[in-house]
């Protein structure tokens, strides 16, 4: 029997600069963004081959197989309630701003329709009994939180991106219970900001200020320091991953692929765990409730963890297992992840299971899986999806193909393919399979002709004149995305927008290009990625929005060490302007009872912990939000001394000298254009 796959689904239906230094969210940042700025130029409809291209999708997948629709809305309590308010009497939520995409039963031309699939999924917003004595609170932004009761209040895993949310969630929780029964322990399964951000907000409703927060190895270093180098162009990448200013609908936004961005900022904050798990095995009892944990350091995160709950037989799987491929290279700019590691520790976790009572798999961006066979066959089919890409990859680079070659030439085996919770809505076969290549190789191919190429924009323009100039590129580019080759048209448009940024009729060209590549993407980040970009080069980067709206990760940033912020430092130092520069300055931390002597030479700050020198240029005596506001260029030297929170010892001279070497970084640096 052939079904009509379009017709079954109409029957079925993250201003200050030490801020943006310092966006921790490794997988967030940029997602908390409003996402609601209007452009100048609007978005275009689908060609005739992206509608067929999407069209195609229909026969390639099961649609007919609707069981996730079913599995998504299993146990829904309440939807989520729009008169909760903030603390600021704020509504957190936009409650309308996917109304097009969960109301919609087929995909329109402009989206893909798997992605329009798992969109439409991710948006059921709202409070769910997952078991009894399980709930979660799924949909309010990209990452969910689960509550498991105890014997004297509740535990809660994971605690969103910001207090705001983490507050909204709980206020749902207490809603639907009808009184509010104390917090009786935190537990973290990783240090993305999207899982820790609220720990204020729920503390709020802590039972005590002594409740046993739980949290993986590593996580307070890794929390903190995973963007703290790079914050500055990881924060603008990631305003492309997620969308930041695109409006949602078919012609914009749908979703990241691992979930949804509520357009709310709110304030991210990070308590002082008390409990640290460091071992496979390790037991701990919360308030009536026996975990037993399982390390999964360096696969997601770089430190995280999963847990069984034998007293209500629930396997917390952090965001090692997901309803799609995760990235194992995130767009947004981040260290590779190692996929084989990634694949071991879920099947450590099937291995470890066997002899377990499992009733539910609960993880951190999705709706459960229940019944121990579907949590295995998940739990396989995962662990087969990272393994498969790992080592076809190392097969076929120890056949000599090159990087890109291999992301062309990998497909899954169907029985990993068509299964749909394997889908690349999140990370991609193509992009994680580079990644996998560069994790091993690096990014050179052995070809001494990509030894020393010259820089994109200087390329540019050689291969515009060698390829007889802007018109007549520009007329071929022309033909090509006529012809529907629209891969081949972005690259060879790239070089005349390097070459000539001022060319309208290029930008445009390469913009509705882009555009037609983000409606045929699978991915959400891909098709993300790709409207952004046609977005800047059609009405520019609206600098004035993105300033408006950066998330708020203060209340995690007070828990840098110094440290972290003298490597920041280190790195803000502008090195040709400090050329035969020499200085030494001791530096006394009064709050952290620290010593450091940090020296200039050589164009190269260093700094060494616990000594001072006894000749220094000057010895400096401040607390650590002094220090953080003198670095971040928020305070001035002689605003400093006047407020008495900062003595100099020497030359002050010396210390404004260093500063004025120290560079501010453009938080909005050109991507599409040079």
């Amino acid at each position: 029997m052939s079904i009509n796959y379009k017709d079954f689904l109409k029957k079925s239906s993250k201003v200050v600069p030490l801020a943006v230094a310092l966006c921790v969210s490794a997988d967030l940042a940029g997602n908390t963004f409003a996402a609601k700025n209007p452009v100048s130029v609007l978005p275009k409809e689908a060609t005739s081959f992206t509608k067929q291209a999407n069209a195609n999708v229909y026969n390639e997948l099961n649609f007919a197989d609707r069981q996730d629709y079913v599995d998504v809305q299993r146990g829904l309590l309440l939807p989520l309630d729009p008169t909760i308010k903030t603390d600021k009497g704020e509504v957190p939520l936009d409650f309308t701003r996917f109304n097009l995409i969960t109301n919609g039963g087929e995909a329109p031309d402009t989206v893909n329709p798997s992605l329009w699939r798992i969109s439409q999924l991710q948006n059921t917003a709202g409070l769910y009994k997952v078991r009894e004595g399980v709930y979660q609170i799924r949909g309010l932004e990209i990452a969910d939180m689960t509550i498991m009761e105890g014997k004297d209040g509740i535990v809660v895993c994971d605690t969103m991106t910001n207090k705001d949310t983490a507050r909204t969630a709980l206020e749902l929780y207490y809603k639907y219970k009808g009184k509010k029964v104390p917090v009786t322990g935190i537990v973290i399964s990783h240090s993305h900001l999207d899982h820790f951000g609220g720990m204020a907000g729920v503390m709020q409703y802590a039972a005590n200020p002594n409740i046993p927060i739980v949290v993986p190895d590593g996580f307070m270093e890794e929390a903190i320091s995973e963007n703290v180098l790079l914050g500055n162009i990881m924060t603008r990448r990631a305003q492309y991953q997620f969308g930041s200013v695109l409006p949602v609908g078919s012609k914009g936004i749908v979703s990241s692929g691992l979930g949804v961005s509520n357009g709310y900022t709110g304030t991210s904050t990070i308590l002082k765990p008390t409990v640290t798990i460091k071992e496979d095995g390790q037991k701990l009892t919360i308030d009536g409730l026996d975990f037993e944990f399982l390390m999964a350091q360096g696969t997601e995160a770089p430190a995280e963890m999963n847990a069984y709950v034998s007293t209500n037989k629930t396997l917390w799987i952090a965001e090692d297992v997901n309803h799609t491929l995760h990235n194992v290279y995130t767009l947004r700019g981040a260290k590779t992840r190692d996929a084989l590691a990634w694949s071991n520790a879920i099947d450590k976790v099937n291995d470890f299971i066997q002899n377990k009572e499992v009733d539910v798999l609960v993880g951190s961006h999705s709706w459960p899986t229940w019944g121990k066979d579907k949590v295995e066959e998940l739990l396989v089919k995962q662990r087969d999806l990272y393994k498969y890409l790992h080592d076809q990859t190392i097969h076929l680079a120890n056949q000599g193909y090159t990087m890109d070659e291999i992301a062309e030439k990998i497909k899954l085996p169907d029985s990993l393919d068509k299964f749909w919770a394997n889908r690349g809505y999140y990370g991609t076969i193509k992009h994680d399979v580079k990644a996998i290549y560069n994790f091993y190789l690096g990014y050179y191919n052995s070809n001494p002709a990509d030894l020393d190429p010259l820089p994109q924009e200087e390329a540019a323009k050689k291969y515009v004149e060698y390829m007889g100039g802007e018109k007549k590129v520009i007329k071929q580019a022309q033909d090509d995305f006529d012809k529907g080759q629209y891969r081949w048209v972005a690259q060879v448009l790239k070089n005349v927008v390097l070459a000539n940024p001022e060319n309208k009729e290029a930008k445009d060209l390469l913009a509705d290009t882009f555009e037609q590549l983000g409606y045929q993407a699978e991915s959400g980040i891909w098709r993300n990625e790709y409207l952004t970009g046609a977005s800047e080069l059609r009405n520019g980067i609206d600098r004035d929005y993105y300033a408006q709206h950066k998330a708020n990760t203060s209340g995690v940033t007070a828990f840098m060490p110094v440290k972290d912020f003298l490597d920041l430092l280190s790195i803000k130092l502008n090195g040709p302007k400090a050329d035969k520069k020499h200085m030494v300055i001791n530096l006394n931390v009064t709050n952290t009872n620290e010593k450091f002597e940090l020296t200039l030479d050589n164009s190269v700050l260093h700094y060494n912990t616990g000594q001072v020198s006894a000749n220094a240029d000057a010895t400096i005596t401040l607390d650590k939000g002094t220090l953080f506001g003198l670095g971040a260029g928020a305070l001035t030297v002689d605003q400093a001394i006047g407020s008495g929170k900062l003595n100099i010892d020497g030359s002050k001279d010396k210390l404004v000298e260093l500063l004025s070497l120290m560079d501010t970084f453009d938080p909005e640096p050109n991507i599409v254009t040079p």
